[in-house]
């Protein structure tokens, strides 16, 4: 499909700039101290804006490493050359341990059975491979309870020679809106750091702040954070802004007008009777559907630099009402789903609000035959 997107024009496409993106890695290190190392967060098809693309990019930015969550976005990553550390921030099964070491891929580590299995892998290649441990300060997902962390660390020291533990790390629960308990993981955190630099265990590396996280605490910076939503620019908590001035989205998403019909009054428009015209009406058929992206509930699209109402959903295409728009509507005229036409916007946060979705969400929604349009501001 990706070599049939470079040949035929699509209707559909996600515009995606990386001279934002840029930016926006500018402005969020800018945050950060110097030694602070800038893990970007390219899981979930780098939120929908596209693994490997997106990727390159970060690497040509001189982002330290990449966090992943499965093997296989991983693998995709060395596949395409790739070569800046790769962060596995969930567990992998033992069986997944020979791709790991193959693809020189950091383990994240919470249990023995993973560890020694990937010890074995690489002692078979003659690798060593860097792990890093989670630890489970409140967030009950994934990690190892912080009173058992030196005893872990000291039976991978003592048994896997082929692992080295760069780093150690963990997860808030809450950080936007439960400061108290944030606070509360913090201090467990810094008090296992803490006694690990007394025992003189404690791995180069300690990272706990994601998107909340760098915003709102510095202090848990550390010498390195995972930067998720944050990099691509999406106020992701609804009704707030909370992004610094000038980290702003990279995706606009277009379609265009590919019918106008006629409606008469009491006639039905698209499937079943959810919208039966009330007036006579202009109803312009839209390329994009939930066999896109577009879910039923995506209120209104920009239409000639004016917002206008979705009144029903089919899997590849949409219908709005365009009988109040001014200007004449043409087959073919550029509609935007998320992005500026003219003097008006609809951004993703404003389209998630029918949706019952979150941005990050939504946009990991968009599926693979809407082309990428990936480019650089003259």
């Amino acid at each position: 499909m990706r070599e049939m997107v470079n040949r035929v024009q699509e209707v559909i496409r996600l515009d995606i700039n990386l001279s934002q993106l840029r930016r926006n890695i500018e402005i969020i290190s800018g945050l950060l101290k110097r030694e602070v190392k800038f893990m970007a967060v390219v899981k979930g098809n780098a939120y929908g804006h596209g693994l490997v693309p997106i990727a390159k990019a970060l690497e040509e930015f001189g982002c330290h490493s990449l966090g992943v969550v499965r093997i296989i976005e991983a693998i995709a990553l060395r596949e395409a050359g790739i070569k800046i550390p790769i962060m596995m921030l969930a567990p992998i099964m033992p069986s997944q341990a020979a791709e790991a070491v193959m693809n020189e891929l950091t383990i994240m580590l919470d249990n023995e059975a993973t560890a020694y299995e990937v010890n074995k892998c690489a002692k078979g290649c003659n690798k060593v491979i860097q792990v890093h441990i989670k630890v489970n300060t409140g967030l009950n997902r994934f990690g190892i309870e912080p009173d058992k962390v030196l005893e872990f660390i000291k039976n991978i020291k003592d048994n896997c020679d082929n692992l080295e533990i760069e780093g150690i790390y963990t997860h808030f629960r809450d950080p936007e809106f439960n400061k108290s308990f944030t606070d509360t993981q913090i201090a467990i955190f810094n008090e296992l750091l803490g006694m690990l630099e007394k025992e003189g265990f404690r791995p180069p590396l300690a990272h706990a702040a994601a998107t909340g996280g760098i915003l709102i605490y510095p202090e848990a910076h550390y010498n390195m954070i995972r930067c998720g939503i944050l990099l691509y620019g999406e106020e992701y908590l609804k009704g707030k802004k909370i992004l610094p001035e000038g980290v702003l989205p990279l995706t606009s998403f277009a379609s265009r007008v590919i019918k106008i019909n006629e409606v008469q009054t009491g006639q039905p428009i698209g499937y079943g009777d959810k919208h039966i015209a009330s007036r006579k009406s202009r109803i312009a058929v839209i390329a994009g559907g939930y066999g896109d992206g577009v879910s039923r509930g995506w209120k209104n699209i920009l239409i000639h630099g004016q917002k206008v109402p979705i009144v029903n959903y089919a899997m590849d295409c949409i219908e709005a009402d365009i009988t109040d728009v001014e200007g004449n509507v043409q087959e073919y005229d550029e509609a935007v789903l998320v992005g500026h036409q003219g003097s008006e916007c609809i951004t993703w946060e404003e389209a998630c609000y029918g949706l019952n979705s979150e941005v990050d969400e939504q946009l990991q929604r968009i599926t693979n035959r809407v082309p990428k349009n990936y480019y650089y501001e003259k």
